[in-house]
């Protein structure tokens, strides 16, 4: 081998030990994309993000004005994404014991999180750019829309909000809603329907339930498998007269209104 052809066969074995450390590891698998979910890995171009794609940590998610998706985490949480909401994935960290940390951050849009492992030992954490939200345990949905941040406790432990201001308001209530402005009430059916009709679609071939929770049945026949640990809920419990119309209309005549939340 000549001087060249060895310094030249170094130089690329150097580069590539000095590439590998820097390859992304993946976090987490694409579940469903339909029929446009784009991804921006750090320090990449955008991708489209198709069922069976990686995700990787600090990677930006977006979904077009009639596209949304499913990521199934290595832990089992799931993340359900309505169409023109944006997230990045900015902390995921699952140990070989089962502990670590999930954290993700929201511009806009809305989601539907049910928390697999690392939610069960402490909060995984939703930031948007009105609030900080904790999710223990526990399946919820996340909505940050004309400035403001709602969320639904669904089912499981706990669901906490914090606000720009340091406000902070818990419930374990199931439909329990928590604003900037603390714990409002349970929401209303047709609120949770409609939501969920956008986060979910229309399944193409015909299985599974349009308005489906995403817990307790997570996903129709043609979309691929998301996480079942999520906790059960009765429908049936949301009775009360909440809709996102009264929010819009309640919280301009009450901006300094809180309703405690000592056992909720």
């Amino acid at each position: 081998m000549s001087v060249k052809t060895f310094l030249l066969a170094a130089t690329a074995t150097a580069s590539l030990a000095l590439a590998a450390p820097l390859a992304a590891q993946s976090i987490g698998t694409v579940a469903s994309s339909e029929p446009t979910m784009r991804g921006t890995p750090p320090g990449a171009a955008p991708r489209a993000l198709a069922l069976g794609t990686g995700v990787v940590q600090d990677e930006r998610i977006a979904t077009s004005g009639n596209g949304r998706g499913q990521i199934l985490f290595v832990d089992q949480t799931t993340l359900s994404i309505a169409p023109n909401t944006s997230i990045v994935l900015d902390r995921f960290v699952f140990n070989p014991d089962g502990t670590g940390q999930i954290g993700l951050q929201m511009t806009e849009g809305a989601l539907r999180f049910i928390g697999g492992t690392l939610s069960q030992g402490q909060e995984a954490t939703v930031s948007t750019p009105t609030a900080t939200i904790g999710i223990r345990g526990s399946s919820a949905l996340i909505i940050h829309a004309g400035g403001e941040t709602i969320t639904v406790f669904l089912a499981g432990e706990r669901l906490c909000l914090t606000a720009s201001s340091g406000q902070r308001a818990c419930t374990s209530r199931a439909g329990g809603v928590l604003t900037e402005d603390g714990y409002i009430g349970r929401v209303n059916p047709a609120f949770l329907a409609q939501v969920l009709s956008l986060i979910d679609g229309i399944p193409r071939g015909g299985g599974g339930a349009p308005l489906g929770t995403g817990v307790g049945d997570p996903n129709p026949s043609d979309r691929g498998p998301v996480s079942t640990t999520g906790e059960e809920f009765d429908p049936d419990l949301f009775d009360d007269d909440f809709t996102w119309d009264d929010l819009i209309e309640w919280l301009p005549r009450n901006p300094n209104v809180t309703v405690p939340c000592t056992g909720c």
